[in-house]
């Protein structure tokens, strides 16, 4: 059995191998970065973040219109929101956060989440969102703000998912998530 002999030629060698190997993936890792001009300018200016609003609006108006309105009052329990409530709470929601965020914040007051018809709702819905998407084109980027707008999106998926699962329980294909 051979022993291997470690020399200090040895250690220098795998030194010098392994801080050239940290300057390449450094400089690798610097480029990368460097020659994303798109990614950088979409964290700058909120890009990103409108470009999720605009496709969330547009998948949950989808989700809106494919419950038919003769079944929009339908709820799997009694214990559990109507389709209709689930979409009102959602809209209601971005307008209660717009508010919040601009540093005006109204009382929870949603009423009866069960008044709209579904025309009313999907008008309700595309001018909230419309609303939100302008507010955050002119917003000045913090972390406390994108944590606001991430936390709308996410209550957002949260009660579209349920919408699914009635649609689901329906027979009805709901639309493909994007």
């Amino acid at each position: 059995m051979e022993s291997k002999i470690i020399t200090p030629v040895t250690i220098l060698f795998n030194m010098k191998y392994k801080i050239i190997h940290s300057i390449v993936f450094f400089t690798v890792c610097i480029l990368t970065i460097s020659f994303s001009p798109n990614l950088k300018d979409d964290v700058q200016n909120y890009d990103y973040l409108k470009k999720r609003l605009k496709n969330t609006k547009a998948f949950t108006i989808e989700v809106m219109e494919a419950m038919p309105e003769a079944t929009y009052r339908f709820k799997p329990t009694n214990d559990v929101r109507t389709y209709t409530a689930l979409a009102s709470h959602i809209v209601y929601s971005i307008e209660w956060n717009i508010h919040l965020m601009k540093g005006t914040p109204i009382k929870w007051t949603p009423g009866d989440e069960d008044r709209f018809t579904k025309k009313e709702l999907l008008t309700y819905a595309d001018v909230q969102f419309d609303n939100l998407l302008k507010f955050v084109e002119k917003a000045e980027e913090s972390s406390e703000l994108t944590q606001k707008i991430i936390d709308v999106l996410n209550h957002n998926s949260h009660h579209r998912g349920q919408m699914v699962t009635y649609l689901r329980m329906k027979s009805i294909t709901p639309p493909n998530y994007r």
